[in-house]
């Protein structure tokens, strides 16, 4: 049984009786990082927009999300967004910010009772607090500030399903919850994938080597894989590739030993990596063969482009391709994967994610892909896990709570 299916109770399809003010939503406006700050043009965050624009002509909405990882560079305060989204929403849309140091606050209570539709209270970065990363419903803070005063939810993280955090699993014990618009789209879009009998390509890139065991099953169901990105180089170097010493140097500081055993295990797949790079060396981009990169001192930028000619030709027979991840540095200006996109483009091409949407958007390829029969999904590593037949807990618990 597939999710579009079991949720079709829980979707939202009639605003005006399902949501009530106030109404809690999740959304997942995690930004791309660019020069130490959040993008200010995000697809995910204008798609967002929309949506919340959306429910709030029908309710005053208090709206929770992240922004990467404690530790991680991208990690910070939720006021750049709250920023944008005044930018983006229309001037009758009232928009307020709440620091994560009045969160669990009366005031914050008597904010979100006040609220009417057409009012918006972003609360800060859910993952400033520790709680957010272990749920437990009999001490959720959550759960304490707003049961009883919120009088709907809505779980429209679909980029997050993959993960059982507190703002997404607590939704159900607050307030009768329903399924977000974009969640079921993508959740449905994704599925169908999986159903499909076409010929399918996964061609990964990006920072983030994703779960071995989902890419291990994604594989074994016949979908082949290309590696790009900072994941490509993984790939080859597990290989015995030798990338030349500051590029061996700098995958052995960004990955640890797992990740390298991992991505060995990736190989046995038959994973493509590329076959040359884009590299910056002495202030010139060269590109390098493979098999030349150990006598190189430069630093690998993106794929080369012998890798967008032979990827192109061996994708022109998949049916389905799946973009999942940026396969260069795009925000410093390399291209060479949207050239590939541009040679792939057409029926059949799925993007995936909130970097490789922006790599889209601001390449101005984006309509172009839509147009012809392309998707644009904000869902990665969710969108991932669910294509391995992964299963997604925080709408698990709204099933199971809600089973009659």
């Amino acid at each position: 049984m597939y999710y579009r299916e079991l949720i079709r109770p829980y979707k939202l399809v009639n605003l005006s009786i399902q949501l009530q003010t106030p109404t809690l939503v999740r959304v997942d406006i995690n930004l791309p990082f660019v020069d130490g700050r959040t993008s200010e043009d995000a697809h995910r965050m204008q798609v967002y927009a929309n949506i919340l624009e959306l429910y709030s002509d029908y309710a005053g909405l208090v709206v929770l999300s992240h922004q990467g990882r404690k530790g991680d560079e991208d990690f910070s305060s939720l006021k750049p967004h709250y920023k944008l989204l005044i930018k983006l929403l229309p001037k009758d849309c009232d928009v307020e910010f709440i620091p994560y140091e009045k969160v669990f606050t009366k005031e914050s209570q008597e904010t979100t009772k006040n609220l009417r539709p057409r009012q918006i209270v972003l609360i800060d970065n859910v993952r400033y607090f520790d709680h957010e990363l272990k749920f437990d419903a009999s001490t959720s803070s959550y759960i304490e500030l707003f049961k009883g005063i919120i009088k709907t939810c809505v779980n429209d993280a679909v980029p997050t399903w993959h993960r059982d955090n507190s703002s997404l699993m607590c939704l159900p014990y607050i307030a009768q919850t329903y399924v977000g618009v974009r969640s079921s789209f993508e959740t449905a879009t994704i599925e169908r994938i999986m159903a499909s009998k076409e010929s399918k390509a996964l061609i990964s890139g990006g920072k983030k080597l994703q779960k071995v065991s989902d890419l291990t099953k994604i594989y074994k169901s016949g979908v082949e894989g290309f590696a790009g990105g900072l994941i490509g180089q993984l790939v080859a170097r597990a290989e015995g590739h030798d990338l030349g010493e500051v590029n061996n140097r700098f995958l052995e500081k960004r990955f640890d030993q797992k990740e390298f055993e991992d991505a060995k295990l990736i190989t046995k797949f038959n994973v493509q990596h590329p076959l040359d790079f884009t590299v910056v060396e002495n202030g010139e981009a060269k590109n390098i063969p493979l098999e030349e990169m150990c006598k190189s001192k430069g630093i690998i930028m993106g794929i080369g482009l012998g890798t967008v000619e032979d990827w192109a030709t061996k994708l022109q027979s998949k049916e389905i391709r799946i973009r999942a991840g940026p396969l260069e540095v795009f925000e410093k200006g390399f291209k060479n994967g949207i050239e590939l996109t541009r040679r792939i483009a057409g029926d059949g091409m799925v993007f995936l994610g909130g970097d490789t949407s922006q790599e889209v958007i601001e390449s101005g390829l984006d309509k172009h892909i839509t147009s012809a029969g392309g998707q644009i999904l904000i869902s990665g590593g969710s969108a991932i896990h669910r294509l391995a037949g992964g299963s997604f807990p925080s709408v698990d618990l709204i099933l199971e709570m809600y089973k009659k």
